[in-house]
Order: structure tokens, then sequence, then C-alpha cells
């Protein structure tokens, strides 16, 4: 559906603008016009619906098959030898000096005529020992297979109809008495409307 109204006057010291207008400078061009009486030029007001190209951001689910992991744990116990210090201890005779038993006869008593008793000597020394280290081993697997999906946005062509307006100019006369009519050369162009 085509509009027409008059949105701009030419040569009045008021200018009523009820819309942003740019020139399209290639649709000028010279022209030579008759004008009797008193002339302006108004713009007058064309629209049409148009096609338009636009990129415009569209959501997209891109989905993938992903192979599924499981942690599994096994814990082993090892075995080394080490030296570590410890009490070494022995149980020897002893007479009531400390000193060292005689050959003990049947009796249980020493041949010196003392009597003995059992005494543990104990003294720190290196002693060789077998000691356990729990080691764990972990690795990762395969358990399956499952779909996993991501949001992506990406632009699309998309085609839309937007209204497309220009102006063009019309010279408009006021028959005068007493004025006679004139071939007028002047430069006429379009405007384009850019208002959002």
């Amino acid at each position: 559906m085509t509009v027409m109204r008059v949105v701009l006057y030419i040569l009045t010291f008021d200018t009523l603008v009820l819309s942003l207008m740019v020139m399209d400078e290639e649709s000028c061009q010279e022209v030579e016009e008759k004008e009797c009486g008193i002339c302006h030029t108004i713009y007058m007001e064309v629209c049409r619906m148009k096609m338009m190209e636009e990129m415009m951001p569209n959501k997209v689910s891109v989905c993938n098959n992903v192979t599924r992991y499981k942690n599994y744990c096994t814990t082993e116990m090892n075995y080394r030898e080490v030296e570590e210090e410890q009490p070494i201890c022995e149980v020897k005779m002893m007479n009531k000096d400390h000193s060292a038993c005689q050959e003990k006869l049947d009796s249980g008593l020493e041949s010196s005529g003392d009597n003995c008793k059992q005494v543990m000597k104990c003294k720190i020394g290196m002693k060789k020992m077998k000691k356990s280290y729990p080691t764990t081993v972990c690795e990762d697997i395969a358990s399956g297979q499952e779909e996993m999906c991501v949001d992506k946005v990406k632009l699309k062509k998309e085609k839309h109809e937007e209204k497309y307006c220009s102006f063009h100019p019309k010279t408009v006369c006021q028959q005068e008495e007493g004025k006679e009519c004139r071939m007028v050369k002047k430069k006429m162009c379009n405007y384009m409307d850019i208002q959002e």
C-alpha cells in the first residue's frame, strides 16, 4: 500500500519535519520545469514493503557421543626389609654380685655355693624387620557411551519484510495575476527515510 503525505516544505521559513531524511544522491537529476505563479517544492512520502536479508542469532543444540569412564582402584601390600633401632635382649644367670654364675649343679646352685638368678640384659642395636607398605593403583575403565549436548549461538541469514520509504520532490504552484510563466532549471533529488 502506498502512503502519500506532505512531510517537508521547501522555501519557507518554518520547516515542518516529521521524519529523518537522507539525500539519495544517485537519484538526483537536473530538470527544467514550467512554473506559473508562486511555486515551492514539497516532498511526498512513498512507502513500500521490501525483502531484507539480515544475520540473526539462532540457538542450536550440538550433540556428540562421548565415552563414559569409571575409576577403579586396587590396593596391594608390598613388603620389604628395613633396619631399625630395636632393643636386643638376652637372659643371663647372675649372682648377687651381678657377676656371671659359674657352672651350675643339678641342684640349681653354683659350684661356688652362691645363689644364681635369671636376669634379662638389653641393649639398643640395629635389627632387620619386614614391614608392609600398601600401594593403591587406579585406572579409568570405559563403561559405555552417552550423548552429550551443548547449546551454541550461530548466525543465520534470515529474510523479512521491512517498510522502506522514500520522499520524492514535487513542484506545487499557485497562480497569481500579472505573473507570467517561466521555465526554471533545478536539481531534484529523492530522500530516504532512515528513522527506526
